[in-house]
């Protein structure tokens, strides 16, 4: 059952967890824009509406399909840790493991530097216009959302432990409540002249001062240097469709996994323990592969050709534990058909806790990820990337394009799993699939968590831990835009947020 009308149109559409970045991006197309221009405007809408979930801090990927020439790209925006952080600095200030919140587990931030990309080499309108068009909701102001004030409310002990994320946040109180982060206006007024003055600037000597002020060691240099790339996704057969994710350091890999590990019949009710237990099974052997090979492409000891072989998937080991982080995806398509999957992140809810002050820049933990094990795959070394969680995925299905992506950390690809089996494995609507219940498992600690309505009568004989949420939960707050072969647009958002679908007719 739909409970939420998706938009169907044939012109553009734009789905996104904040109604004003799928307006303000759909006007971008309406005003001569491509989908990679309003993917611009949609994602820093995104930055500053929803600062607990992503932001100028932390990182950014996408998926660019072309549907008239068959081609998909993947922009790549994740940062490595600083020169001068290891396991030994680690170790010495008395962590056994990467800490979760502070400045130890700040990574370089991505997201500018791939979202400009991404619009220098696939967008059409100037720059400054589309970042311009973004300083205006500042000037004026947005309306506090109920997740932003949700967040505020939930992490007001991490968020008073620092001067800068106290000073941006902790005034939020209410929903509709005026807000306009003057510092970010600041930041967003000059990269809309130079993206680089984040990573060469003034902005940047600020950000490393104030780590370094907080107990870091993010230097000058680690910024100055960085800068994102694109490639091409990971691509598979599967399910009769093609499927592209995102590939290494993301974990995309591992929903191709689990989906190439369940090719068959699904004669089986999608609510039912089957599901569930075709799910666990897949999901341990997937993320087993994960947690033993994929980091940091330059520091694998496999290559990604090696580990899209079937025969990968007949080995078994030990997943690493999972755990839910705060992430935001979005998804455009414009007239022509081409097709953008945006997804970006601070990682858990305002990231690593501090904020710049006078600046607005709330900083990630992505670096949280990392090992400190010596051996381990992802074990922490000065410039490398870490496993990051963030992924989107993007079907073709002979002449129908599907874009879908969701939050969820480290339960992503199976969240991915479950909402395109609900489409392609059940036949349900792209948004009867984001409405219906899910689930999700941690099969290192033998937790089975699922919302309201599925089967969970056999979790005792896997050994599994049964944990039930009211239906809808924030079990992901996903997206879905299409685009179909007989020129329709259909935009789908999740009821687990507060997201709207949008675009022309």
């Amino acid at each position: 059952m739909e409970l939420r009308h998706p938009f169907l149109g044939y012109g553009d559409v734009v789905s996104t967890e904040h109604y004003l970045a799928s307006l303000l991006a759909s006007d971008v197309i309406r005003d001569g824009g491509n989908a990679v221009d309003a993917a611009v405007v949609a994602s820093l809408s995104l930055a500053i509406t929803l600062p607990h979930l992503n932001g100028l801090g932390g990182d950014f990927f996408a998926l660019v399909g072309y549907r008239d020439r068959g081609e998909v790209l993947f922009v790549d925006g994740s940062g490595p840790a600083p020169s001068n952080l290891n396991v030994d600095l680690v170790r010495s200030l008395g962590h056994e493991s990467m800490p979760e919140r502070g400045p130890l587990p700040i990574t370089v931030p991505g997201y500018v530097d791939a979202l400009h990309l991404m619009w220098r080499e696939l967008g059409s309108l100037e720059w400054s216009d589309l970042v311009g068009r973004v300083i205006r909701i500042l000037d004026r102001g947005f309306p506090a959302s109920r997740s932003l004030v949700r967040a505020v409310r939930m992490q007001e002990d991490l968020l008073r432990g620092d001067r800068g994320s106290a000073e941006a946040y902790l005034g939020i109180t209410r929903l509709g409540q005026r807000v306009r982060f003057e510092g970010l206006r600041r930041v967003l007024d000059v990269i809309s002249e130079d993206p680089r003055d984040f990573y060469e600037g003034e902005i940047a000597e600020e950000m490393v001062n104030y780590v370094r002020e907080r107990g870091g060691v993010l230097e000058v240099e680690d910024l100055a240097s960085y800068h994102a790339s694109m490639g091409s996704p990971l691509e598979v057969d599967v399910w009769s469709c093609t499927a592209h994710e995102m590939p290494p350091p993301t974990q995309g890999l591992t929903t191709l996994h689990m989906m190439m590990l369940t090719e068959g019949d699904w004669s089986f009710d999608p609510n039912s323990w089957r599901r569930i237990e075709l799910m666990v099974n897949a999901s341990r052997r997937a993320y087993a592969i994960r947690d033993s090979y994929i980091t940091d492409p330059a520091h694998m000891s496999v290559g990604v050709e090696d580990l899209l072989d079937p025969h990968l998937l007949e080995r078994g080991s030990e997943p690493g534990s999972l755990s839910e982080g705060d992430t935001t995806f979005f998804a455009v398509a414009d007239g022509d058909g081409t097709i953008v999957a945006g997804i970006q992140s601070l990682f858990m809810p305002f990231g690593s806790g501090l904020t710049v002050p006078g600046l607005g820049i709330t900083l990630n933990n992505r670096g949280s990820s990392f090992s400190l094990l010596e051996g381990h795959a992802n074990m922490l070394e000065p410039g490398k990337r870490t496993l990051h969680t963030l992924s989107s995925l993007l079907m073709r299905c002979e002449d129908d394009w599907y874009a879908i992506g969701t939050s969820g950390g480290h339960y992503r690809p199976q969240l991915h799993w479950w909402i395109a089996g609900n489409i392609f494995k059940y036949g349900m609507s792209p948004q009867e699939a984001l409405d219906y219940p899910r689930a999700f498992v941690d099969p290192s600690r033998g937790v089975l968590i699922a919302e309201t309505g599925i089967d969970l009568s056999g979790a005792g004989s896997m050994g599994l831990e049964a944990r039930r949420r009211a239906f809808p939960s924030r079990m992901g707050v996903a997206a879905i835009v299409v685009v179909r072969g007989d020129g329709l647009r259909m935009g789908c958002s999740d009821v687990r947020g507060d997201g709207l679908a949008i675009g022309t007719v």
